[in-house]
């Protein structure tokens, strides 16, 4: 078992808010967005927590112990409230000059904002721990926490109509074709 100090209960405590606030954060996104097709891949998005949450569960049980960690799930289970991550990802998307938007784009960034956290959420727990099994966990979760990433950065730029890269020059600087 690792040394459990304050910021391991911090990133714990952070994991059961992800826990606890992950799927309704993915069905809030989904209300977001008009497109039908967005709806869909969102709400699959809030569907497909359940191997993350039992991840999560053998990584810190296995880091804090046990009955630290189910004391900690009972207090976050209490004490939940799933506006509270939604809230935190529209201040986070607002502070770096993103305006409140009710629409595809703002749902995907609240996606990515959302990603971008469990992923440095996980990459820190890492450093705080010496047990292989737990790293190598933390690896394959982070993996597929970048995967989720990549796949809604790929919905942006396709919503956005970008992302394209040129493989021919189309034009010269020159104006000579």
């Amino acid at each position: 078992m690792t040394h459990i100090d304050d910021k391991v209960i911090e990133l714990a405590r952070t994991a059961l808010s992800f826990v606890h606030g992950e799927e309704h954060f993915y069905r809030h996104a989904a209300e977001m967005t008009q497109n039908p097709g967005g709806k869909v891949m969102l709400l699959r998005l809030a569907e497909e927590g359940g191997e993350h949450r039992k991840n999560i569960h053998r990584v810190f049980g296995a880091v804090i112990g046990q009955e630290m960690w189910q004391n900690l799930v009972a207090e976050e289970a209490a004490n939940a409230h799933p506006s509270k991550i939604i809230a935190e990802m529209e201040a986070a998307i607002a502070h770096r000059g993103h305006a409140v938007v009710a629409d595809d784009t703002q749902a995907l960034r609240m996606a990515m904002e959302l990603e971008r956290r469990a992923i440095h959420l996980l990459k820190e727990m890492a450093g705080h721990t010496q047990d292989p099994e737990v790293i190598e966990l933390l690896g394959k979760m982070i993996l597929e926490e970048c995967s989720q990433y990549d796949f809604l950065q790929a919905q942006m730029d396709s919503v956005l109509n970008v992302g394209l890269w040129l493989n021919t020059p189309e034009f010269r600087m020159d104006g000579k074709y």
